[in-house]
């Protein structure tokens, strides 16, 4: 849905932005999280968006703003909500196998608890989004409740916003009925269509490679150059 927002002129907000020029914002996003689900302190409202929000014009259903859709109603009264629905089977299937796997994969978790720079930071806040927003804090968590949160997330958000800001979409509507929503011209180009499962493995490789050139530096700052210099100075002696 991003990147048909983005054809009709809305920048969209995504957590790829944490793994480029927003780096700096998930410290704030993980303040929102703990505020909201961990008793933290005052929950957000429009003045802690529009700073995590930048001049984005458009918020992606995507970790950890989806965990924030009731507080982003509110507090964005004028804004426009797309319910982009899919059947539960298939999110099941694709979520299981992409966004779960990869969260609570054995190997993410060693160099999560390596590279506390980069690594940590955004692994940390989808694992206390999916604990505080859905009680999941592992794979069989996710497997006994996530088609009823599920469930519960598109009640929610039907039960919240007026009838004339809500538009329940399908992504085999096509270009009509969201041009139409949005007052926007209908684009002279197919609909896009993103592969899942593909760009939740680029985006985990890239966290990953990330992680591991840290990890690299580390075993060369604190093994490998100590070991140099000891053989050199052998070597001199």
């Amino acid at each position: 849905m991003c990147n048909a927002l983005e054809i009709l002129g809305l920048p969209c907000w995504h957590s790829t932005q944490f793994m480029s020029t927003r780096f700096g914002d998930i410290e704030m996003w993980q303040e929102a999280v703990d505020r909201k689900f961990f008793g933290a302190g005052p929950k957000f409202g429009r003045q802690e968006f529009d700073q995590l929000l930048h001049d984005f014009g458009a918020v992606s259903s995507d970790t950890p703003a989806i965990a924030f859709a009731d507080d982003l109603i509110e507090a964005y009264p004028e804004a426009k909500v797309v319910l982009v629905e899919r059947d539960i089977d298939s999110w099941y299937e694709s979520w299981m196998n992409t966004v779960i796997k990869n969260t609570y994969d054995p190997f993410v978790t060693v160099v999560y608890h390596i590279d506390r720079f980069f690594t940590r930071p955004i692994a940390r806040i989808h694992i206390t989004t999916f604990q505080g927003w859905l009680g999941i804090s592992n794979p069989e968590d996710a497997r006994l409740k996530s088609k009823a949160k599920y469930r519960q997330h598109y009640e929610l958000v039907r039960s919240i916003t007026p009838k004339d800001r809500l538009l329940e979409y399908k992504f085999s509507d096509g270009w009509e009925p969201l041009c139409e929503f949005l007052g926007k011209p209908v684009p002279d180009q197919p609909f896009p269509h993103l592969n899942e499962k593909k760009w939740v493995d680029e985006k985990l490789q890239l966290l990953l490679s990330q992680g591991m050139k840290r990890l690299a530096w580390k075993v060369f700052l604190y093994i490998l150059a100590p070991l140099t210099l000891a053989g050199l100075i052998y070597f001199l002696m």
